[in-house]
């Protein structure tokens, strides 16, 4: 997976009133660098000297990171792992790259974690199928299938209608629901909020690409509603 999720640092340079925390002083923040939580560890703080808020922003950054080892197969038997961790960066990939739709992306994810779960249950029983494993790793093989088959050549993704930053961003805002709903980490009207700011982003995103090509002022307009949805989500996170 290339090391492409920086990019939503960059952009949240440009939001003024937000300070930077440098993450590699954050005690275990660095993490392998071409997992989704590059763009967790780099998240936003609203200042230095509002711990209550650096706390929280940093104990929810511990556990999207624990809910991304859980994703890449962590305590599943190692060939189990290594193809549900290919699996996840692959969809991850191609959702950034603009090769797949939001909701072919979402469905993926979703097959993805009820896979994991059942591996998880499978782990616990004391009598077990021992052929269940092989199962769950030919079901991934045919849905990483399924998404070459349904993603775009990126030599055939036009430049002018790709959004990696806000694609980026929206990848993390889709774990960070699934993390909220499955361990409630996040309260029933915190997801309901960031679901409808989401939405939001995405109903305007394919507005502005509808045509194959973004103009400069739509691109700009997106990023700015990219932009008041991080500040949004940051306050939101924070308290």
């Amino acid at each position: 997976m290339r090391k492409f999720l920086h990019l939503f640092a960059t952009a949240a340079l440009m939001i003024p009133s937000i300070l930077h925390a440098d993450p590699s002083e954050w005690p275990g923040a660095s993490t392998n660098g071409n997992t989704l939580n590059d763009l967790i560890r780099r998240l936003p703080v609203l200042s230095v000297w509002r711990e209550e808020e650096l706390r929280r922003l940093s104990s929810i950054q511990e556990m999207l990171y624990l809910h991304e080892l859980r994703m890449r197969g962590e305590g599943l038997p190692g060939e189990v792992a290594e193809v549900f961790s290919e699996n996840y960066s692959a969809i991850i990939s191609a959702l950034v790259e603009d090769r797949i739709t939001e909701d072919f992306g979402r469905e993926m994810l979703s097959v993805h974690r009820q896979l994991i779960g059942r591996m998880h249950l499978w782990t616990g029983k004391q009598v077990r199928d021992e052929n269940f494993p092989v199962e769950v790793i030919a079901n991934l093989y045919f849905f990483l299938t399924e998404l070459e088959d349904n993603a775009l050549p990126l030599a055939d993704v036009s430049p002018s209608a790709r959004t990696p930053v806000v694609n980026v961003y929206q990848a993390w805002v889709g774990e960070l629901l699934a993390w909220g709903r499955e361990c409630g980490g996040l309260s029933a009207g915190d997801v309901d909020h960031i679901q409808v700011k989401a939405d939001e982003l995405e109903r305007f995103e394919g507005y502005y690409k509808a045509d194959g090509v973004m103009q400069g002022n739509e691109r700009e307009l997106l990023h700015g509603r990219f932009l008041k949805l991080s500040r949004e989500m940051i306050e939101l996170l924070a308290r």
